[in-house]
C-alpha cells in the first residue's frame, strides 16, 4: 500500500471528475480509497491510497 499525492490540472477534467481521477490513479495501481482535499481555479489536489500491484511479466 501507498499514499500518493497528485494534483491534476482543471483543463484536462470534465465534470463528473471521479472517472478521469480514477482513470489516472490507476496508472499507480489500485485505488483503494480517495479524496479531492483542495481545489483553485486551475488544480484539483487528489489524495489517495493505492494498492501497488506487480508488473505483469
Amino acid at each position: 500500500m501507498e499514499f500518493i499525492r497528485l494534483t491534476l490540472p482543471r483543463h484536462r477534467l470534465f465534470p463528473p471528475y471521479h472517472d478521469a481521477i480514477e482513470q489516472s490513479l490507476h496508472a499507480y495501481g489500485q485505488p483503494l480509497r480517495w479524496a479531492i482535499t483542495a481545489t483553485t481555479t486551475t488544480h484539483l489536489t487528489v489524495e489517495a491510497v493505492i494498492l501497488k500491484t506487480p508488473p505483469n511479466p
